[in-house]
């Protein structure tokens, strides 16, 4: 059984624990505010984005069949950038911890992709990069640094210029969807020709583009990977602010039941030692009697 003097340490140190939990939470509610309305904003305007890009991309194709300049075999060779024909998964993860399980079920949500894929890996954070390196994964391996709270611009740089020349872009992150639930999602960014792309080819209108075709799918290609990419990792900041300010609720929480039980087992020992205290004082009495 605990003495007095360790139940008085242990609720400084449980004291301690609380505040540092509190804090935590409250700079995680402030910095989830401060870009929520931003990620939701951008959010719509992508997914218009990506419906443009998309169809722009379908009505290309489309044309191009119909005038016998496409071959089956050629449907996923199209492309307006440099690219070296692999794919790359590309792993948000985090430099600190205290995100409750969200960077966890992202890499799981990872590993289940690289089971039945050969693609590379891209490992972004300190925490992805523990993980990576104790996996036992046998494929290639690249590490990128990015500031958890401020990603600097020459980070962003630096991991854009690697991952645009992948013919496939896999982006692993955490999705915001409210203030306690947080999705790992996996999100194509690289605006490559899929089956399905081909399937809904027959449901595509006939459009005008000026000065070309050519000329707006290469902008998209340059510039829209990008605007995805920054997306992803606008989205990943949010979910891990909101996982951080979820997680730390409940840490304060069980800090303050900790706090509860050791403030009883304090109590019911200081009532003990008064007892025996009591005791031998009237055994003190009938001796001197």
């Amino acid at each position: 059984m605990p003495t007095l003097k360790q139940i008085k340490e242990n609720l400084e140190a449980t004291s301690t624990i609380k505040t540092i939990t509190s804090i935590y939470q409250e700079i995680a509610h402030l910095r989830m505010n401060q870009i929520r309305q931003r990620v939701l904003s951008n959010r719509e305007f992508i997914e218009e984005l990506s419906w443009v890009y998309s169809r722009i991309k379908k009505s290309y194709i489309a044309s191009l069949k119909k005038r016998g300049k496409l071959k089956k075999k050629e449907l996923k060779k199209i492309s307006f950038i440099k690219r070296n024909r692999r794919s790359v998964a590309v792993f948000l993860s985090s430099n600190q911890f205290f995100y409750g399980t969200l960077i966890l079920d992202i890499w799981h949500n990872l590993l289940n992709y690289l089971n039945d894929s050969k693609a590379d890996l891209a490992v972004i954070g300190k925490t992805g990069r523990y993980l990576a390196e104790r996996s036992g994964f046998g494929g290639r391996i690249f590490y990128f640094e990015l500031d958890d709270d401020n990603p600097r611009r020459e980070q962003m740089k630096k991991i854009m210029d690697f991952i645009k020349n992948y013919e496939e872009i896999i982006v692993f992150h955490g999705k915001f969807s409210t203030a306690i639930s947080q999705k790992a999602v996996q999100d194509n960014i690289s605006g490559g020709i899929t089956l399905e792309l081909e399937k809904e080819l027959g449901k595509v209108k006939n459009y005008l583009f000026e000065p070309s075709p050519e000329d707006i799918l290469e902008l998209f290609e340059n510039e829209l990977i990008s605007a995805f990419f920054n997306q992803a990792v606008l989205e990943h900041r949010l979910s891990r602010y909101a996982a951080r300010m979820v997680a730390m609720y409940q840490a304060t929480e069980n800090a303050k039941e900790i706090k509860r039980k050791l403030k009883i087992k304090q109590k019911k020992l200081e009532r003990q030692l008064l007892n025996k205290k009591q005791i031998e004082l009237f055994a003190g009495f009938q001796l001197w009697e």
